[in-house]
């Protein structure tokens, strides 16, 4: 279950997420900005994907059973903080790229990136409550950190695979 301030994180990240997705309607950035703009959030792309798949990796070395679920927790403790400073850097610098919003696309890879903040707000919960119980974890602890890995994974490569396309267009 997620505490008080974790509710209030997953408040605050989604109000956030909307609120630059609205204001990249809004903003006005010279020419000379969008190729910086650009630079940041692959930036972004390569801290906060680079990350969650280090994570993950460690998550796949425990089913493989070289690793203990202490080491993973202790990996993605470590990384969490490299993957909300990807994160927020691509919603932060995706704000001043001019997302075309009338395009179905775009619109997919927003989704993504929202949903993504709220599978990673969860996903905090989920960690702390699997760190206190790391040597005798449930099963459904366990499974539902697993379901919150794959939607990650899905989430942040429909965002690249979606940016991707839209960068050829």
């Amino acid at each position: 279950m997620a505490t008080l301030a974790e509710l209030r994180l997953l408040a605050l990240v989604v109000v956030a997420v909307l609120g630059l997705i609205a204001l990249s309607t809004q903003v006005q950035v010279p020419v000379w900005v969008h190729p910086i703009a650009l630079f940041v959030h692959l930036a972004a792309l390569v801290v906060g994907l680079g990350s969650v798949l280090a994570v993950d990796w460690y998550g796949l070395l425990f089913f493989a059973r070289r690793l203990p679920m202490r080491a993973v927790l202790v990996q993605a403790d470590r990384m969490s903080p490299l993957i909300w400073l990807g994160l927020v850097g691509l919603v932060v610098s995706g704000t001043f790229l001019h997302p075309e919003l009338r395009s179905s696309l775009t619109v997919i890879k927003l989704a993504a990136v929202l949903l993504l903040s709220i599978v990673g707000v969860l996903t905090l919960a989920t960690k702390r409550q699997m760190m206190r119980q790391a040597f005798a974890l449930p099963r459904g602890l366990l499974l539902r950190g697993m379901i919150l890995a794959a939607a990650s994974q899905s989430l942040w490569w429909t965002a690249v695979v979606v940016g991707f396309l839209n960068s050829q267009g």
